[in-house]
């Protein structure tokens, strides 16, 4: 939907499965080390369900798959996030659904965070409908997630998703439509550049009136 309005979306959801999913790479390998060959499929590449069978019934194997996944997933959301800036694209949506998880990524690169939520009752029936799920295994998931009011309480702007699809799409545009243009690569250099030439000239003056404090006190 965020895509439709003519933003790129950097979405850590897709990051994360490509990451886990290259048996060359090193989160692939960390999460092997981890929980052992048995989470392989037949195919030599993790298989996320039963991982996340693992990880849901025990928080400390979630902590053990985080501490695996988190930063390598981070540092790929600024590369992509960098090089979108670079092509020119002023708004860019970040669609990450762990942003709890992420501060820095908040704090430096977000101007606004927009939270989609919904009823606990609706969230579990499109979770066990989405990924063909028991009410049990549901449950669980959502057990570990931040809940509504936690991310309410981040966002800067707020959407309740419990109506129709044309309704969440409606809602999407008026937001989009409310955000400022945002900036370009190149403004955010030159932004960059204006802060550290007046931390120059700041400390410029601040080195000359030491020397004129201590010329006063020769004299």
């Amino acid at each position: 939907l965020l895509s439709a309005g003519g933003c790129p979306v950097v979405d850590a959801d897709k990051i994360a499965h490509e990451l886990i999913s290259d048996p060359a790479g090193s989160v692939h390998r960390n999460i092997v080390a981890a929980f052992g060959p048995s989470v392989l499929g037949p195919d030599g590449v993790i298989d996320r369900k039963k991982v996340g069978e693992i990880v849901f019934a025990d928080t400390s194997k979630l902590r053990q798959l985080n501490k695996a996944t988190h930063m390598p997933i981070l540092w790929t959301i600024v590369r992509r996030t960098l090089s979108l800036m670079r092509e020119g694209h002023t708004r860019i949506i970040l669609d990450v659904p762990l942003l709890f998880k992420f501060p820095v990524l908040r704090r430096l690169c977000l101007s606004a965070v927009l939270v989609v939520v919904v009823s606990t009752e609706v969230q579990l029936s499109r979770l066990m409908q989405r990924n063909t799920l028991t009410e049990d295994e549901a449950r669980k998931k959502i057990a570990v997630q931040a809940s509504a009011e936690d991310q309410r309480k981040m966002a800067d702007f707020v959407i309740e998703n419990n109506g129709t699809l044309e309704e969440l799409q409606s809602n999407v545009a008026d937001f989009l439509r409310e955000q400022p243009p945002g900036w370009s690569a190149t403004g955010v250099a030159s932004a960059c550049l204006t802060s550290l030439a007046a931390g120059v000239v700041v400390a410029a003056a601040a080195v000359k009136a030491g020397a004129a404090a201590a010329a006063a006190g020769c004299l």
